[in-house]
């Protein structure tokens, strides 16, 4: 068995708008697990919060050293597209009392302005590093930059997530091949008008190493520091 579980919880995009609409994130981190291969890939649809607490703990039963969770769909406010926010967190901190669960990634829209949030269900979790998004984020742009995150982060060894600057370098990684001026979404929801932001403006990231007495800390303005 690897030792390290990459857990995607996912809400069926689209279906709303367009019937054709059936794109997953999944194949996308299928590919990074086969040339990665330090990892294994679970994955699971979830409609209401019943079924992503259900898809929660089925996927983390599993007895893996690291487990990393990345939730895909809708976002707003402090909403993950019906589910309310607070309660995701509160279920994932939970389980990471329990689980070695390093990192969450927030692949939905506009989450990342919760940075308090991030914050107050960080603490005295396992959990590292959390990334989000504080733009209405292009739907492809955005599932490729989180792969990219991922292929940075997963597997960091203990060593490492002791060292803040360390998994700040790894976020980091991941982001040179980006300009900060670039944008890859709005500063609107749906129906809204909508402007560009500038990528150093949309990410959201907190960091919390290992060790005792370590409180997490908002690094976001740092990531596109030389």
């Amino acid at each position: 068995m690897k030792k390290s579980a990459l857990i995607i919880l996912e809400k069926p995009w689209g279906a709303h708008i367009s019937k054709n609409n059936q794109a997953s994130v999944l194949p996308f981190f299928k590919g990074l697990e086969s040339i990665d291969g330090s990892f294994d890939t679970y994955h699971s649809n979830f409609y209401e919060i019943k079924s992503f607490e259900q898809a929660l703990d089925a996927l983390t039963e599993s007895n893996y050293k690291q487990y990393y969770i990345y939730i895909a769909c809708h976002g707003g406010g402090l909403r993950l597209d019906g589910l309310n926010l607070t309660t995701v967190m509160h279920l994932i901190d939970q389980k990471a009392q329990e689980k070695n669960i390093v990192g969450v990634l927030y692949g939905s829209c506009l989450v990342g302005k919760n940075i308090g949030h991030f914050e107050a269900y960080t603490q005295a979790s396992s959990i590292c590093w959390k990334i989000g998004y504080k733009c209405s984020v292009n739907w492809l742009d955005g599932t490729l930059l989180d792969v990219n995150f991922l292929s940075n982060l997963i597997g960091l060894t203990d060593k490492r997530l002791h060292q803040e600057d360390y998994i700040l370098d790894s976020i980091k990684n991941a982001l040179l091949t980006y300009k900060s001026d670039c944008s890859i979404g709005s500063n609107g929801q749906e129906n809204e008008k909508k402007e560009d932001m500038l990528l150093s403006e949309s990410l959201a990231a907190v960091i919390q190493p290992k060790g005792q007495g370590k409180k997490p800390k908002d690094v976001s303005r740092l990531l596109f520091e030389e």
